[in-house]
């Protein structure tokens, strides 16, 4: 918030989770993503981090001794709850949890009882925490070289949603203030990417599905362990940001004690620009989809500040925007009304089918709020998007569409209605009108909720939790936590962590991806080979074939990464590679023939190495070469192109059917070249 605001004026302290840069660049043009440059970025004071969420290697949940990593399908029981907030260790309540409560869910849980006990559904008292889930997340913690507590201490975390019956997370500090070194040459970055802390917590639900006032979930993933790795806003562009996901996600499995497979790693991505605050984008499954949701978002905060500006250009003030409490918004302010009556045989068939169905409508007036709504915040979506969203999740309108605004050209209400409205209203030019329509019960709470986004609006970026779309979008989920969701947790004691257990999980460190790189530039890999290899697969592989001459570790590495990336994760056993290694290092293998030799050992588990190191002998003397080229050849005028570059596709292909890894390509081609030289002309 700018310093001139009232609030500042009043000493009121700002947010702790604005950009530190308070002056926003608005006049900064609106750009795709690959039009953007770092130096951009930094105009735009951009600035993200991760939330990495990991889930653990362990037998068992980490508060009981259910096991841990079983998917079901099939559930014995059904347990329906309601969520209420409680007061935090300083006598407050979350704004967080206060917006869930209003959305009155019905919350139902599907129990099977191979997958869950009475602890997590809270009849039973936690069980001490699972000591393997420990043990790995203290080693996660060391391989970011952060700093352990010397005690484990529970902590309740309120969620409200419902993904966690207890409507708590039970969640343990295990490390802070590290950091990992960040070098991505292409990228021109070589800095250390800080880490604040890791966390070692308990996972929630599976949501099964969410329509209206029923949300339904599966309980077989609840309370599986796993460690929270958060990183400081040190990733300036979205390309910094996917590189230190995937740096973190591999720096956390190193240790070789973490699920693998969909719903096993997720992150949350924090972003801001200038002038902005923190927005966190939730449960990004995929790395691939970071830079764009970045992106989209720091122009999203761009756009809004833009709208504040003009608000504030036009007078608009947030008592302006006020609905008092004490009754139905319509029946305690003149900003809202009742239309039914109003809107009756308007035409607009969304509408028409709602009041057929008995649903409720009302109109409002956003006071000098015209024209506002129809401006773009998103790629195929407008302001307007951002009210319908806040109301869809916390008054749970289910219809499509339920909402439609006077800033539309040439669709929903006609023009006379829209001026009937004005009327009832008694709303000016300049103002915007809303009308939205559901069940009865919901409707004044959707009312609020779009005066209360209004109201938000003059704040620019309002703090919130939203979720990731896969066009690059995103839409609310929640207002963003705040400290008070936190208080202790009363029934676990907590828990020193012993030297010794240290002292074996330092002596036994696995290593780091950042010291993997660097041995395999020792061993001869350019730098872009050496990070592809150390964030592969199959990196275990190429290590257990021994040391290799550098280049041959070169052609290995290049063979791995052509052959296996498209048969992951079938990869053959150490000692079926390691003879074709050495007979490529001895020169009794082309490169060629290593990967068909490769690909014939991964896809075929009875093929024998050493039978295939015999057929694929290089052709020592010249007489295989000489027998493909005069083959292709003989056939070359049968071939009715005279396209000179199609021939000699047409002549490689033919020539190397039947000596391919037994000849150079290269060396096929240059006699090619030579010998056809002129032939198609001649024809």
């Amino acid at each position: 918030m700018a310093t001139d605001t009232p609030r500042a004026a009043a000493g009121v302290r700002p947010p702790a989770d604005l950009n530190p840069e308070r002056e926003p660049p608005l006049d900064f043009p609106a750009r795709d993503l690959d039009e953007m440059t770092p130096d951009d970025y930094r105009a735009l004071n951009f600035m993200s981090g991760l939330e990495v969420h990991q889930q653990l290697l362990t037998e068992s949940k980490l508060f009981c001794r259910c096991p841990a990593g079983r998917y079901v399908d099939r559930y014995d029981a059904e347990v329906l709850r309601h969520m209420r907030p409680t007061l935090s260790e300083l006598g407050e309540y979350d704004g967080c949890a206060l917006m869930e409560f209003k959305t009155k869910k019905e919350i139902v849980y599907l129990l099977e009882r191979g997958t869950v006990c009475t602890y997590e559904i809270d009849d039973t008292p936690p069980f001490e925490i699972d000591r393997e889930a420990v043990l790995i997340a203290l080693e996660i913690a060391r391989l970011f070289d952060l700093k352990l507590v010397s005690e484990l201490h529970v902590m309740r975390k309120q969620y409200l949603d419902g993904s966690i019956p207890t409507g708590f997370q039970r969640t343990a500090m295990v490390g802070l203030s590290g950091a990992i070194p960040f070098r991505e040459p292409e990228l021109g970055v070589d800095k250390l990417l800080r880490i604040r802390q890791l966390s070692l917590e308990e996972d929630s639900c599976r949501e099964v599905s969410d329509i209206g006032h029923r949300i339904t979930f599966r309980t077989d993933r609840l309370g599986m362990p796993l460690t929270e790795v958060v990183t400081e806003p040190d990733l300036l562009t979205p390309w910094e940001l996917q590189a230190g996901a995937r740096l973190v996600a591999r720096t956390t499995r190193c240790c070789r004690k973490v699920r693998r497979g969909p719903g096993a790693a997720r992150q949350d991505v924090n972003v801001s620009i200038a002038g902005g605050r923190r927005i966190e984008i939730k449960g990004v499954d995929n790395h691939r989809r970071l830079p764009l949701l970045a992106h989209i978002e720091a122009f999203r905060q761009l756009e809004l500040l833009k709208i504040r500006e003009e608000l504030r250009r036009r007078g608009v003030q947030r008592e302006m925007l006020e609905i008092p409490a004490g009754g139905a918004a319509w029946d305690v302010s003149p900003l809202a009304v009742r239309a039914e009556r109003l809107l009756a045989g308007a035409g607009y068939r969304p509408l028409a089918e709602a009041l057929e169905r008995g649903e409720a409508v009302a109109a409002l007036r956003l006071p000098r709020f015209g024209g506002l709504l129809s401006r773009p915040t998103q790629p195929r979506h407008t302001f307007a998007f951002e009210f319908a969203e806040r109301v869809r999740v916390i008054a749970c309108l289910t219809a499509r569409p339920f909402m439609v605004h006077s800033d539309l050209a040439g669709y929903g209400l006609s023009r006379t209605t829209w001026r009937r409205l004005r009327r009832a209203l008694q709303a000016d030019p300049e103002d915007a009108l809303v009308v939205v329509w559901g069940d009865p019960a919901d409707l004044d709470t959707a009312v609020r909720e779009i005066f209360i986004r209004a109201q938000d609006a003059l704040e620019g970026v309002p703090p919130e939790t939203r979720q990731a779309h896969r066009d690059g979008s995103t839409g609310f989920e929640r207002i963003l936590a705040g400290p008070d969701r936190m208080y202790p947790d009363t029934d676990t004691p907590p828990l020193p962590i012993p030297d010794e257990w240290v002292d074996r999980i330092e002596a036994g460190l696995p290593e780091r991806p950042w010291q993997r790189e660097s041995r395999y530039r020792e061993a001869g890999l350019d730098e872009r080979a050496a990070a592809r290899l150390a964030a592969s697969p199959w990196a275990d592989l190429f290590d257990a074939l021994g040391p290799l001459p550098a280049e041959t570790a070169r052609r290995v590495a290049a063979a791995f990464a052509r052959v296996l990336a498209p048969r992951r994760p079938s990869l053959p056993p150490p000692h079926r590679v390691r003879p074709l290694a050495a007979a490529l290092a001895a020169g009794r293998l082309l490169p060629e023939g290593f990967e068909l030799a490769l690909a014939r050992v991964t896809d075929s588990p009875d093929a024998d190495p050493g039978a295939l190191l015999a057929e694929l002998e290089p052709d020592a003397g010249g007489r295989l070469a000489d027998q493909a080229v005069a083959r292709a050849l003989e056939q070359l005028d049968r071939l009715r192109t005279r396209d000179p570059e199609a021939a000699l596709r047409w002549a490689m292909g033919t020539a190397l059917a039947g000596v391919r890894g037994r000849v150079p390509a290269r060396e096929v081609r240059a006699r090619l070249v030579s010998a056809m030289e002129g032939r198609l002309e001649a024809r």
